[in-house]
């Protein structure tokens, strides 16, 4: 489902479509937005956003792994429910919880391992983004009626959360030629690893990457036997 989101931004959306751009493109941006330089919060040393690398993991069956490994491609997931919109999904140094998922749907499983160049990310593990993303979601139920309004469900599918994320990058592939490349976010799921713990057993953090450039390094992870 596609939703037109006009192109009045708010402030906070400004600012962060601001910061994916060159510099040289910033001060055109933030006079056609009515914003002053006076009033801009970027600074001489820009934020960090995201890692610049970090390690992922792809469970999937070993069929698909050795077709990964010969191709040197993958396959996007682009499913409604996907937990951080189009893309292809990895377990950021989660090698074990790639092989879990993979062991409970196939019965022979499989891991591959490769290196994200983060690169533009939407980094969900920041609040930078909170607004802009809350900014859409109002948007969005101001278009549609409740009953139209996609949901998450308990059961594991993120029809909202896709929807919003993948409008948000819409909107900022809309206004700015730089496009998110990668989608960064933590997941609290699982039981208490001890009782009284805050620390969940099957928290995680997942990346959807939504330029294939931005992998590398391609290999299958070699576990211990037994494991």
């Amino acid at each position: 489902m596609k939703l037109h989101i006009g192109k009045r931004l708010t402030p906070s959306l400004a600012y962060r479509i601001l910061s994916l751009m060159r510099p040289e493109r910033q001060a055109a941006y933030l006079f056609a937005c009515g914003v002053g330089m006076a009033t801009s919060p970027i600074q001489t040393k820009s934020p960090v956003f995201a890692p610049s690398t970090v390690r992922g993991y792809h469970g999937c069956a070993q069929e698909v792994a050795k077709k990964i490994l010969s191709e040197d491609s993958f396959l996007p997931s682009n499913n409604a429910f996907d937990w951080l919109g189009a893309g292809i999904y990895f377990w950021e140094y989660a090698p074990y919880r790639a092989l879990d998922w993979a062991s409970k749907r196939w019965e022979e499983p499989a891991v591959i391992g490769v290196t994200l160049k983060l690169g533009r990310c939407l980094n969900l593990l920041d609040i930078a983004n909170a607004s802009g993303l809350l900014e859409i979601y109002q948007q969005i139920a101001s278009n549609l009626s409740t009953r139209r309004m996609p949901r998450n469900t308990t059961s594991g599918a993120h029809f909202l959360d896709r929807e919003v994320i993948d409008t948000y990058c819409r909107m900022v592939s809309e206004t700015n030629d730089n496009d998110y490349q990668t989608v960064r976010g933590c997941f609290p799921e699982g039981e208490p690893l001890f009782p009284g713990s805050k620390i969940l057993n099957r928290a995680h953090v997942q990346i959807a990457v939504r330029d294939p450039s931005c992998i590398a390094r391609i290999h299958q992870v070699a576990f211990p036997s037994g494991r």
